[in-house]
């Protein structure tokens, strides 16, 4: 069964660039390895987005709010 991509609301066109959000030039606040998955940053507009640290794209946006809630060590 086919994982469902749903439009990501990008905050900037850097952070929705995917050369520039994939390959590490968005800022690492935290990662969850029970969940395997890392919280990134725009070091451009602040947006935060969570995704997994290699393998299938899987970015998703996340409110400030609920990046308290997935990553409460950051």
């Amino acid at each position: 069964m086919a994982h469902q991509h749903h439009p990501i609301d990008f905050g900037c066109e850097f952070c929705a660039d995917d050369q520039t959000r994939l390959y590490g030039h968005l800022t690492q606040l935290a990662s969850n390895e029970t969940r395997q998955m890392i919280l990134l940053r725009c070091p451009r507009c602040g947006a935060l987005y969570e995704n997994t640290p290699r393998g299938e794209d899987n970015t998703r946006r996340l409110s400030p709010s609920e990046a308290d809630q997935l990553y409460p060590d950051r």
